[in-house]
This record gives C-alpha cells, sequence and structure tokens, in this order.
C-alpha cells in the first residue's frame, strides 16, 4: 500500500487516486467499485437487497485483502465509520489522506447521482449533517487532511507526492 485516501462521499477520493496511483507507478483501488466488482451487483442494489448491515461486512473483508496490495486505495465514504477498518487503515503502514469539501460544493458533485443509496435525495443541509456525523471518524483515522474546494485533483494529487 502506497496511500489511503478517505472523505465524504463526492470529496474525490476516486479520481485522486487513481491520478496519484499513476504517478507513482502502482494499480489504484475504489474500495466501492471493488465490492462492485466481487458482489456482480451495484451498491444500491446491496443496500437494496441485503441492506448496509451487509454491505459494510463486505467492505470490511475486502478492505483488509486490498491493504495487502501494492496500490493506492481510494475508501468508500462510510468506511472509516467501522472501527476495525479504522485500525487497519492506521495500522496499514502507510498515510491516511482526508480530501475534504464544502458541503456546497458535495452537493453540487453529488446532484443527479443515483448510485449513492444515503445520499439520494438528501438536501444540502441533511447532506451537511451527515457529513458532520463522519466527521469524527474521518479525523480520526486520518493522518493529514486537504481541503479541496479551490484545488484540482493534479494539485491535490501533488500535495499528496509532497506528503510521501
Amino acid at each position: 500500500m502506497k496511500a489511503i485516501i478517505i472523505g465524504f462521499m463526492g470529496s474525490g477520493k476516486t479520481t485522486v487516486s487513481r491520478i496519484l496511483a499513476q504517478k507513482l507507478g502502482c494499480r489504484a483501488f475504489d474500495l466501492d467499485e471493488y465490492i462492485v466488482e466481487n458482489e456482480r451487483r451495484s451498491v444500491k442494489q446491496i443496500f437494496e437487497e441485503d441492506g448496509e448491515d451487509y454491505f459494510r461486512k463486505r467492505e470490511h473483508e475486502l478492505l483488509l485483502e486490498i491493504l495487502k496490495e501494492d496500490a493506492v486505495l481510494a475508501t468508500g465514504g462510510g468506511t472509516p465509520l467501522r472501527e476495525d477498518n479504522r485500525l487497519a487503515m492506521k495500522n496499514a503502514g502507510v498515510p491516511v489522506i482526508l480530501l475534504e469539501a464544502s458541503s456546497k460544493k458535495t452537493f453540487e458533485r453529488l446532484q443527479g447521482d443515483d448510485t449513492r443509496p444515503l445520499a439520494a435525495g438528501l438536501d444540502e443541509t441533511s447532506l451537511e449533517n451527515l457529513k458532520n456525523q463522519r466527521r469524527q471518524a474521518y479525523e480520526e483515522c486520518a493522518d493529514y487532511a486537504i481541503k479541496t474546494d479551490e484545488m484540482t485533483p493534479l494539485e491535490i494529487t501533488e500535495k499528496i507526492s509532497k506528503l510521501l
């Protein structure tokens, strides 16, 4: 593992992890995409058919699998909510980087995205409340935090590269 990127949905984790992995010459993993690959169904379908508890269990199992890889990992927005996930990431021996976007920017990015079951139908205030509920878990496992509103994915990647 080279780095772990965490943050709320819509913060840029997937985009940044792909650019960073390319720069470092390793593979990029998006945990949500990896779950979809392994389950052969969408996150939305998993939530609808088996519930969030099942999803979080699979997320943990696959997180442990990916942490053994030489890669850059973008977690799901909810991955740090479980204590065992936070401990696994902290014990991976690589920087855990929190990407933070403002609630306004997050709301803009998530408009019309129906692939995220926990964000579907939320207004800006509800989305901000969900972000605030997760803040402590994010901060608990992050080694570094980067505010992303005024930065491009390339600028964010450069900043992370300097931290590594």
